[in-house]
């Protein structure tokens, strides 16, 4: 396995950010503090550069001096260079090794890492020109955490300082009180009535409106719970409605079966007359289907009855005559 990009970043203080590449941007900025924290001498050489001894030759030639002959001074210069180069190493995997491979010079190293990332003069004026856009445009969103929006506008402008345009503190407050999200209104009219705001770092500001939106943090979230409420009122206002027309419709169909039935009853068809007097047992004859007052046997007593006492009277007149007579 390579040395390079074995060591893990951030597990130890001693260790160096890794570069893999893509993070060329924080890897400077890290990189820098690192080597400045080994002896301020190290990023010396990294920003100066580093010369080995020479001497002139015979012929006039320039040749290198051989280190049997170097001062102490010299060696002193060519013991910070190896301490720069010996961490540029060890921060970087393979494959960003090998851009460096063939130099001895910490100077030369961080030139060519700087270049292959960042590119000539011509491509650092064009990024430079979109991290300028970016900055102007950046806006906070409404329902976004002031942290979140720091960290994407202090990455606009650490970028921009690594690329030779730093930012004044004057113009970074700017930005952010031009692009807070409009729940700070009034926080960003009182810090710029403050008298001490032009000597505020933009620190300071990003902290006291951090401590403004710590206490108003139930408020800022209160239009997305309200939303949600809202949805939820109206999701049972609807279930409501919906079992209002739902008894409505029942109460509706419930009449009008009443009404059906009371119809049904004032015009009954025989069939069903019929049908339901079937089970009715008469209490004259003790027979079915019938009541005693549609009895036939009923009917026939009567009959005779009426035609025994007709009989009789007719006798009565008859005798009645009879006696007359004689």
């Amino acid at each position: 396995m390579s040395e390079f990009g074995t060591s893990k970043e951030g597990a130890s203080s001693v260790r160096p950010p890794l570069l893999k590449g893509d993070n060329y941007s924080s890897w400077k900025g890290k990189m820098e503090a690192y080597l400045s924290a080994i002896d301020d001498r190290v990023w010396m050489v990294i920003e100066d550069g580093f010369t080995p001894p020479t001497v002139t030759a015979e012929d006039e030639s320039i040749v290198p001096k051989p280190k049997a002959q170097w001062s102490t001074e010299e060696f002193g210069a060519s013991k910070w260079n190896n301490k720069a180069m010996h961490a540029l190493l060890s921060a970087m995997d393979e494959s960003q090794y090998k851009l460096i491979q063939i130099t001895k010079n910490a100077h030369e190293a961080w030139k060519i890492l700087e270049t292959a990332h960042e590119g000539t003069e011509v491509v650092k004026d064009s990024k430079l020109l979109v991290l300028q856009t970016l900055f102007e445009i950046i806006r906070m969103e409404e329902h976004e955490c002031l942290n979140d929006f720091q960290v994407k506008l202090m990455d606009i402008v650490n970028q921009s300082h690594q690329l030779g345009d730093p930012y004044s503190d004057s113009r970074i407050k700017q930005r952010i009180m031009r692009s807070l999200a409009p729940r700070f209104e009034s926080k960003v009219t009182a810090l710029e009535e403050n008298v001490d705001f032009k000597k505020m770092k933009p620190s300071e500001v990003i902290g006291r409106l951090l401590a403004y939106e710590s206490r108003k943090a139930p408020t800022s979230s209160s239009p997305k719970k309200q939303k949600g409420i809202a949805l939820k009122t109206s999701k049972v206002e609807k279930e409501d409605n919906d079992s209002d027309e739902d008894v409505a419709q029942m109460v509706t169909r419930f009449k009008k079966f009443l009404w059906l039935q009371r119809n049904d009853s004032k015009k009954v068809e025989p069939s069903q007359e019929k049908s339901s007097i079937k089970g009715i047992q008469c209490f004259e004859c003790g027979g079915y289907g019938h009541i005693s007052k549609a009895c036939t046997n009923l009917k026939k007593k009567r009959n005779g009855k009426e035609m025994a006492t007709s009989s009789s009277d007719s006798e009565s007149v008859e005798d009645s005559s009879s006696d007359e007579e004689c």
